[in-house]
Parts: C-alpha cells; structure tokens; sequence
C-alpha cells in the first residue's frame, strides 16, 4: 500500500502537466487560433476594401482634375466665340477689332495667339505681336511716290555737287511743298542726312527725333520703317557728340521698341536692328569704363536680350504654324463637316520642332467647308502645365500618400508629384478630348499593414487580433511558467521522497543495529554501552526532527497549523533547546557556546515551534560546519526587538544563493554540501515559523568564513 501511496504521488504532477497543457490548448489556444483566422480575414477584407476605397478616390481625383483643364480652355473657347462675333461686326484689320482681340488675350494667359483661317487656305494672326515676319512675307513695303522736281533738285546738290548747304535748303523748301505723311516722312530723312553730313550734329538729332515722333509709321526704301531707322541714327548722332547717358538711354528705347514691336518687320530688317543695337551697346560699355551705372546697365542688356530669346522662340513657333498648319486644319474641319456646331474642335499638331495645341470654338454655322473665316486659338502649353494642371494636381492631390504623373504621348514626363511615383499604376486618364494630349496616371502602393491595422475606421479586426495575439503569448507565458514550476516541484519532491527515504533510513538502521547489540549483550564494557545509548537518542531525536520538520511544513501551507502564543522568556527557552542540541552531538565534539545576556528577554511565542525553529538553525549550523567545530548563540535586544543570532565558523554560502536558502528543497550546490545530509525543508520552516511570529530572517554569509542566522522578533514584556 506504501509503494502504491508513493507512485501515486510521484506521478500527480505528470498528470497535472498534461492536464494543464490540455486545457491550454483547448481553453485558449483553439478558440484563439479560430478568431485570430477570422480577424485576420477581416483584416485582409479591409485591406482589399481599402485599397478600392483608395482606387474610387483616385479616379475621382483624377476627374476632377481634367474637369478642371478643360473648364478653364472651355472658358477661353466660349469667350474666344463671343469676342470674334464682336470682331467679325467690324471691318477685318480695323483698331476696333484689334484692341478687342488683344484684351481678350490680356485677359486668357492661357492663349499664346489668336488666329484667324481665311478660306481654308491662309492663317493671319490679327493681334499678334510677333517680333517679326517671315521674309518677303510681311506687309512692309515702301509707299514711296516719285519724287518732285525740288526733291531731285536736292539730291543732285547733295549727291553729285557736294554742296550740302544748298542742298539742306533746297530740301527744306522741297518739304514745305511736300503734301502727304510719306513724302514729308522722306524729305526729313534727306534733312537729317545732309545735316550730318554738315555737322551740324544737334540739328540732325533734333531731325531724327522729329521723324521717330511724327513720322514712325512711314516705310522707305527696302520696307524699312522710318522710326526705326530715325532711331538708330539718332543713337550715332548722340554718340558723335559724346553723350554717353543720352546715347545709352537712346539705344534701349530702340531696343524696347523692337521687342514690344513698335514696327512690322521682316525677319532679316528685325536681325539687322537688333544686331546694331546690342553692338553699340557693347562697344559703348567696352570703350567708356567709367560709364556710371555699368552694372545697372549690363543687367538691364541682359534682361532684354533674355525677352528677345523667349519672344524669338515664340514668333518662330506662329511663323512655324502660320507656314504649315493650313493642311491640317484643312482636313480637320473637312473630317468634322456638318454638324460641328455642337463643340469646339480641338486637335494636337507637331509642325517641324514644335507642339501646338489648337481649338476652333464653335463655329457659328453648322457648315464648316463654306465658312469664310474660322476663328481659333493657339493654347501656351507652358501656362496650361504651370497655371492650371500643376494647381489643380497640388489641390485634389495634396496626399502624401497619393503619387501621380504626367506623361505626353512619347511617355515622357510633364509633370510629377513631389513624393516619387513607384509602384503600379492604379488609374490611367487621358484628358478631354485628349486635349491636351496628355495622360494623367496615379500610382497606388499597398496599404501599409500597421497603419491598416490601426488606422482603419474598421480597425475593430486589427485590436481583436492584436488582443489575440496577447491572449496566446500570455497563455503561452503563464503555462511555461507553470509547467516549469511543476517540473521543479517535481524534481523536488522526488528529491524530497529520496532524501527522506535516506534520512529515515539511516537512523533507523543505526537504532536497530544497536538495539541488536544491545539485547543480544554483545558489549565489551560499560562505557562502550552509554555511548550506545547516547547514539540512540541522537539518531532518534534527528528522526523526531525530521519527522517534525515535514508534518510541520505540511501543516503550515495547507493552513491547519494552530500556534499558542504564550509569553515565554527566550533565554530560558534557549537554553533547553542548545542543551539538547549539545547531549545529541556533544560526543562528536561540537562545543555551542549561548550567550543569553543578563536581561531577561520575554516575548509571544509559541513554545514549541519556535524551539523546533531555533533546534534547526543549529542543526543546520552543525552539519555545515565543516572542520570548525564551535557554534556560537547569541540573544539581544534592539529596539522593540529580540535578536537572536545563530553563528557558525564552517563553509558557508555563495552570495548569489543567499536569497534561495529559504527556498522549500533547496540546497547549495558546493561540492561541500552535496555530501551532507538534509531535506532542505529545515530553513523553510524556519522562515514560516517566524513569519507567523511577526518576526523575519536574514542570513550572512561568505564561501569558507561561516554563516550567521538572525532572528528578530517583537518584544512582548510581562
């Protein structure tokens, strides 16, 4: 019955591993397993509705976009429509027309020129200011009327007689005959020039801004504007007669004049002007480096010729379209035919190196092919990208998290969102009308799986997850922990079943074997048998110990332990326990010295228990001895406290396992200790026992100098 009792208990906590593991993985383990699948398919589900979610915005984004694009060039058509039905009420070419067409240009950035289509057959630009016009294609030609007898009069006084006074006269009476703008503009051109060829300087400056003011318009010899050539020559007057501020000041009026333009200039007229403007301005800054204002003045040549470059780019790309856009627009309006009414008409053309984006608002009749005049727009590329399409994208596209581009038809870029597109691309949208002819694409990363997890409206699946997710690894922990917990409870209990088997064992085999000696009489003398019966109360009081130690711990966890607190003096108590420690190991040489003091100490113990405490403590101080054979005990009073210290002189304890001591079946792993008997329940006790006193335990010690056990306990005084 014993062995069956002792299996039974060496198996328990086996089973009760099993069972703990079982109930892990049934209580949490399975249902956890079964809603992290079902959160985590909630997760994916929101990750695809996200993701959707994200698409729907994109799209909408990107139509929104486009409306915006084409709002605004729908804007410019209708006003375009409107303006023209004003220009057409007038006739063709006149200031009225002109100066509307311009405003409308003022006020729609957007346009780059207006133009007209003529019969299907020939493009005018009716407010452009082009810096010029194609050679042998402008309207510049002299007006020049055969000249009068006085005139030629003159010019043979000038030209073949060399005599410029009568010449200058003979002009000047020429002039007050002289009965039209172009002839009078003429004759002072001859005035200016015989003057300087007189040196009369002021007179011929005078002259030539006479002409610039009064006589700008008038077109001589070889198409050339009056005012311009009255400009140039009137900055190497001023230039002769060293005024140098005056002759700057003159030479950048004329280069101002060029680039607004003031004249109707062909290609090479406008090449010329501008080459002798910017020549004698660099040679003037070159050979007077004492000019004052230097800097001023080279930073506003500059700023000039940068206007020239950017407004030379823009005339050579209308001369580009004015020459070869009529077939294509030809065959756009004949594709269309009747019917077109309904909207503009908008197509993207490459001529040569240059892009156009073209729109013909709608036509006021439905027949395009018998339509005299076809109005229509040229779109600033440049203004649309920067003014219109870049505003909008940073608008409904402010995101972070949103990453776009624009690509033309050759897949290069237009335009790109800060953050670098990467990715796939979600939404691809060409414009209206592929008007520009563009496309917008927004690319879509997948959604981050934190910021799903938590940031989701529906982030209820990501917290149950995560709560799961705790769940398990807290289960996890917990029953680690426990089954840990009962290996080395276990361990220890097996350990403790051994040690008492051999602790019980050894006594009982000396009592028996002496016993047998005893009765049988087989003793040499009468000493030989009081040291037996010494033997027999020391193996007998160690298994009483023993035996005590265990019912006692037994008793004290499972709450059944009843302690009689009585007030008792603790030196007297003392006393009786170290002389009962010393009849039981006297005869092996131990000497325990007890050091009660003078004072009487009284305190609420219970007489009993705190005697087993107090018998192992010196047990212990005993067995760890080692050679020393001296145990010293001690009793004082500090405070409101009994001190009671218990010291050895042996082997002692490392400082790491100072804090283990207590420990139920612990023992110090030295070589030293292996080897002395013990159930490691002793200081446990001791600990419970004192505990239930109110009192505590604390325990010095150092490998090779001893231990000493300090016992404090509440005073209680009669």
């Amino acid at each position: 019955m014993a062995r069956l009792r002792l299996s039974s208990f060496l198996k328990e906590p086996a089973h009760k591993r099993r069972r703990i593991i079982l109930l892990f993985a049934l209580g949490i383990v399975l249902p956890s397993v079964l809603l992290g699948f079902l959160a985590f398919r909630g997760i994916q589900n929101d990750r695809t509705l996200l993701e959707k979610e994200r698409l729907e915005a994109n799209r909408r984004i990107a139509d929104q976009v486009i409306r915006e694009v084409d709002k605004n060039i729908s804007s410019v058509e209708t006003a375009l429509t409107s303006c023209a039905a004003d220009a057409g009420r007038e006739k063709s070419g006149s200031s009225v027309a002109t100066s509307a067409l311009r405003e409308f240009e003022a006020e729609h950035p957007l346009v780059e020129e207006t133009f007209v289509l003529r019969q299907h057959s020939a493009i005018d630009y009716p407010a452009a200011k082009l810096l010029y016009l194609p050679d042998n294609g402008g309207p510049s030609v002299s007006h020049s009327l055969p000249p009068s007898e006085k005139v030629l009069a003159a010019q043979r006084l000038e030209f073949q007689e060399k005599d410029y006074p009568k010449a200058l006269a003979a002009y000047r009476q020429a002039l007050k005959k002289a009965g039209d703008p172009q002839s009078e503009g003429e004759i002072l051109n001859a005035v200016a020039r015989v003057q300087k060829k007189s040196g009369l300087l002021r007179e011929a400056a005078a002259t030539y801004e006479r002409m610039s003011r009064d006589y700008g318009g008038v077109v001589i010899s070889d198409g050339i504007p009056l005012g311009a050539a009255a400009r140039l020559e009137l900055a190497t007057v001023l230039r002769d007669l060293n005024d140098g501020a005056v002759t700057v000041s003159a030479l950048f009026e004329l280069y101002k004049s060029l680039l607004r333009p003031d004249w109707s200039l062909e290609k090479a007229q406008f090449e010329f002007f501008s080459a002798r403007v910017k020549g004698a301005l660099e040679e003037f800054l070159a050979s007077t480096p004492s000019v004052p204002d230097r800097t001023s003045v080279k930073q506003d040549l500059e700023r000039l010729e940068t206007q020239e470059k950017q407004k030379r780019e823009r005339t050579e790309k209308a001369i580009a379209f004015h020459a070869g856009a009529v077939p294509a627009l030809e065959a756009k309006l004949a594709g269309n035919g009747k019917g077109a009414a309904g909207g503009a008409l908008r197509l993207a053309m490459d001529i040569g190196a240059y892009s156009y984006l073209v729109s013909i608002p709608k036509p006021e009749t439905e027949d395009l092919e018998r339509q005299l005049e076809t109005w229509g727009f040229i779109l600033d590329i440049e203004k649309l990208r920067e003014n219109i399409l870049q505003p909008a994208l940073l608008r409904y596209a402010s995101s972070e998290d949103i990453s776009w581009v624009v690509k033309d038809r050759e897949g290069s870029r237009v335009l790109a969102s800060s953050n670098s597109p990467s990715g796939s691309v979600a939404v691809r949208m060409d414009f209206v009308s592929r008007f520009p002819d563009w496309t917008l694409e927004f690319y879509q990363q997948p959604p981050d799986l934190l910021r799903t997890f938590l940031g989701s409206p529906r982030g209820i699946y990501s917290y149950m997850f995560l709560l799961i997710g705790g769940i398990l690894v807290f289960g996890l922990v917990l029953t680690i922990r426990t089954v840990s917990h009962e290996l080395e409870l276990a361990r220890m209990k097996s350990d403790l079943v051994s040690t008492i088997s051999h602790e019980f064992k050894s006594p009982l085999a000396a009592i028996r074997q002496l016993a047998e000696m005893l009765h049988s009489g087989r003793l040499p003398s009468e000493e030989r048998r009081q040291k037996y019966y010494d033997i027999l109360l020391e193996q007998s009081e160690r298994l009483s110990l023993l035996i005590d130690n265990v019912l006692n711990l037994a008793r004290i966890e499972e709450g059944r332990k009843e302690f009689f607190f009585e007030a008792v003096e603790l030196g007297v108590l003392m006393q009786q326990v170290v002389s009962s420690i010393r009849e039981q190991v006297g005869h092996e040489g131990f000497e325990i010295n007890l050091d009660a003091g003078k004072e009487s100490v009284t305190a609420q113990v219970d007489r009993e228990a705190f005697s087993q405490a107090l018998a192992n403590l010196l047990d212990n101080a005993v067995k760890y001895s080692g050679d020393s054979r001296r145990v010293m005990v001690r009793l004082s009073v500090e405070g409101e406290q009994a001190v009671i210290v218990v010291r050895d002189s042996g082997i002692g304890i490392r400082k790491d396992e100072l804090d283990k001591v207590f420990e139920r079946f612990y023992r110090c792993g030295d070589e030293l200790t292996r080897t002395v008997r013990g159930t490691g329940l002793g200081l446990s006790l001791v600990k419970e026992i004192v505990a239930a006193h109110r009192g505590s335990v604390h325990v010095e010690s150092e490998p090779g100098k001893g231990s000493t056990f300090s016992i404090r306990l509440p005073l209680g005084r009669q």
